[in-house]
């Protein structure tokens, strides 16, 4: 059994994509993965630079071209379907669903699966976002989303008290 199964769907991202499986396949850790590669009908090529550059060198890669686009969540379940994510016994232990924008540093999927091991009463992590300058991705923290969070959020108290405990606690 597989430690990780990891979907990446893509629509004409091929630079993108290119890096975030460079970046997948140069994780450094004791675990096992398999990426699928979902191409939700693109047109810049990325689906043959995927099979060229990658399937055909690489057993970790699948790719799965999805005959249009079906939207976010359509080929997301393309991809955990293929993993075996429909009650097969063979299904990876975790499932890691991945924008094709993104760089993974060598050892975060490792400790994400530390970390998971380490916490059974967890069902679900999300990592640290950096953005490209450096800082911090904010919507990789945003609190619990509470109707009177989200009413601070919209009406603008999170800004005018953007150290307050009670009124920034959106993001």
């Amino acid at each position: 059994m597989l430690d990780l199964g990891i979907v990446i769907l893509n629509w004409n991202t091929r630079d993108l994509l290119r890096t975030c499986l460079k970046t997948v396949l140069a994780s450094q850790g004791k675990f096992t993965f398999q990426v699928i590669v979902v191409d939700n009908a693109s047109t810049d090529g990325s689906a043959e630079m995927v099979e060229s550059e990658f399937v055909a060198h690489d057993l970790r890669v699948r790719l799965i071209r999805s005959p249009h686009n079906g939207g976010y969540s359509y080929g997301n379940n393309l991809g955990l379907r293929a993993l075996g994510f429909e009650g097969r016994a063979d299904a990876p232990r975790y499932a890691l669903l991945l924008n094709p924008d993104t760089e993974v540093p060598p050892d975060a999927l490792d400790a994400m699966i530390r970390f998971m091991d380490a916490n059974p009463d967890v069902g679900a992590a999300g990592p640290k976002l950096v953005l490209p300058n450096g800082d911090l991705d904010k919507a990789c923290r945003r609190s619990f989303p509470t109707p009177l969070v989200s009413f601070y959020h919209f009406v603008g108290l999170g800004k005018l008290f953007p150290k307050s405990p009670r009124f920034a606690r959106y993001n």
